[in-house]
């Protein structure tokens, strides 16, 4: 797990991918949002959770299925991946199958958006 000290140092790290679960609106701060500012965390990638479950199973998509969206944002070429949604949860979904793909280096920023929006200190890009 990781606190929001240690995800701002992530943002211009070129070996770390941020990765946003949440919905593409939410990610482009398209809706006023229930964590604080509307947006993300800036430099990061989008694979909102519901993507990686079968909706008519309630499972997670295959393996394969999987390993092709993380590659289509870049996550399986990264040296780590940190997942954050709006609070913590969503976030574990794509940390789960990234576990299970093998990778190495995967970490949550457990406070995530809830925590991030509030702090008008820390940088949210929008669009």
């Amino acid at each position: 797990m990781l606190d929001k000290e240690a995800v701002l140092s992530a943002i211009d790290d070129p070996t770390a991918r941020l990765v946003n679960t949440l919905s593409l609106a939410d990610f482009r701060g398209e809706e006023p949002s229930r964590y604080g500012r509307p947006g993300r965390i800036p430099h990061s990638v989008n694979l909102p959770w519901p993507e990686l479950t079968d909706p008519e199973s309630g499972t997670f998509i295959p393996l394969d299925e999987a390993q092709a969206r993380l590659a289509a944002i870049g996550a399986d070429r990264a040296d780590r991946v940190v997942c954050y949604c709006g609070g913590g949860i969503s976030a574990t979904v794509g940390l789960f199958l990234l576990h299970r793909l093998g990778h190495p280096k995967l970490a949550l920023y457990d406070a995530s958006l809830a925590e991030w929006a509030r702090d008008e200190r820390l940088p949210i890009e929008r669009g």
